[in-house]
C-alpha cells in the first residue's frame, strides 16, 4: 500500500467526525474537535460495524 491510499483511508476514516465538526465550526486547531471528531467517530464506526455483524450473524 502506498502512502496516497493510506492518506485516503485514514481521511475515509475521520470523515464523518470532520463534517460534524465543519458543520458546526468547530476550530481546526480546538481541542473540542478532536474531542467531538473522536465522539462522532466512535459512534458511526460502532453503529456500522454492529449492523455488518448482525447482517452477519442474523
Amino acid at each position: 500500500m502506498t502512502a496516497d491510499e493510506s492518506n485516503v483511508l485514514i481521511k475515509l476514516f475521520l470523515y464523518p467526525g470532520d463534517l460534524v465538526c465543519d458543520l458546526s465550526g468547530v476550530a481546526k486547531n480546538s481541542d473540542h474537535r478532536q474531542v467531538l471528531r473522536s465522539f462522532i467517530n466512535t459512534i458511526v464506526w460502532s453503529a456500522i460495524a454492529s449492523g455488518v455483524a448482525l447482517w452477519a450473524f442474523l
